[in-house]
């Protein structure tokens, strides 16, 4: 008795079919992944770099505006002695030509007469201004990094704020070449626009180091 079936004479089994073979990530595939994600990590550590920047640009022009809305209220509170009006002083408390040099190496002009202490009323038109100054150099000094001033011009035809200070991210180039940089000379000729508001006057800056100085102009009529 036979078990199963026979095998016709003749015929052969045909071969048992290999075992697929599961295949791995190859090391030239890992390496161009690693690549790849260094690049984006790379580039978002940069983004994150100018966002820092330009958000500590964005505190900056808030801080100068708020410092120049002080000075045009002083002003405007006490326009007796404002520089070009009819009766005022020449040489009015409200103008400032000291260089950023100057004023960088030199500690927060003192108060000659607290005209704003309670119950002090006796502070003329020049004490006034005088005081106003002093507070208002010292805010600027406090509010941006070795901060200085100058004031020019009438206020007839309108006063000249340029605020400078010291920028240490101001420059070209990445962390291992940055190169520092200072704010252009203003040159009515040749400039207009933005770049007449962020220039510094001739002769603002003074002798000695300016790398990384910038200025941001305006313009005040009281």
């Amino acid at each position: 008795m036979l078990i199963g079936h026979a095998q016709p004479k003749g015929f052969s089994r045909p071969p048992a079919r290999p075992a697929r073979v599961a295949r791995g990530v190859t090391l030239v595939e890992v390496l161009v992944s690693m690549l790849i994600m260094a690049l984006g990590m790379v580039s978002l550590a940069a983004l994150q770099g100018y966002t820092l920047r330009y958000q500590l640009g964005s505190a900056q022009r808030a801080q100068l505006s708020g410092l120049l809305s002080d000075f045009a209220e002083r002003l405007r509170a006490n326009v007796l002695v404002a520089p070009g009006v009819p009766g005022a002083p020449a040489n009015s408390p409200y103008l400032l030509a000291d260089t950023w040099s100057a004023q960088a190496a030199e500690s927060p002009p003192a108060i000659t007469k607290d005209c704003g202490a309670s119950g002090t009323n006796a502070c003329t038109a020049t004490e006034l201004a005088a005081y106003d100054m002093a507070q208002w150099r010292a805010a600027v000094r406090r509010e941006l990094p070795r901060g200085a001033v100058r004031v020019a011009g009438s206020a007839l035809t309108g006063l000249t704020v340029t605020f400078m200070w010291s920028d240490k991210d101001f420059g070209d180039g990445g962390s291992s070449s940055f190169t520092a940089r200072t704010s252009p000379t203003c040159n009515a000729a040749t400039m207009t626009g933005v770049a007449l508001q962020t220039c510094c006057p001739s002769g603002a800056l003074g002798a000695g180091t300016t790398s990384g100085v910038r200025c941001a102009n305006f313009t005040v009529i009281p």
